[in-house]
């Protein structure tokens, strides 16, 4: 099966698929468990923590606060930044292998446009 009706010539599966719409929601879960933890750590609720310790890290940069094991708001923003810069690169790797696959499909349109118009002429000519 391929995923857009107008591209037949699509090579994405439906597993590669699958992967790409776990991967992203993956994603979107951890940024929301950082994001948690995040306003737990400016609200003062650090000693909170849900089943599966999304605001406990563990890392060699962390600092020990109360026994717990932090990043620093220094820390944090760069990984935020380096985040976004990280989502950028990616966004512009994709817009670029959509557009080369467009001109690709475009060209093979075209030369198949041509194919048939001279295979049309040819039938009328006789």
């Amino acid at each position: 099966m391929h995923i857009h009706p107008s591209s037949p010539s699509s090579s994405i599966s439906e597993e590669d698929a699958a992967i790409k719409i776990q991967a992203g929601f993956r994603g979107y879960r951890v940024r929301k468990q950082l994001k948690q933890c995040n306003g737990n750590l400016a609200s003062g609720q650090s000693n909170q923590r849900n089943a599966n310790n999304a605001c406990v890290y563990r890392n060699d940069r962390s600092e020990e606060l109360n026994g717990q094991r932090y990043k620093s708001s220094k820390q944090l923003d760069k990984e935020k930044c380096a985040t976004k810069i990280q989502a950028g690169i990616r966004g512009f790797l994709v817009r670029k292998k959509q557009k080369v696959a467009s001109d690709a499909a475009i060209k093979i349109q075209a030369g198949f446009r041509g194919f048939r118009a001279r295979k049309q002429l040819k039938s009328l000519r006789e």
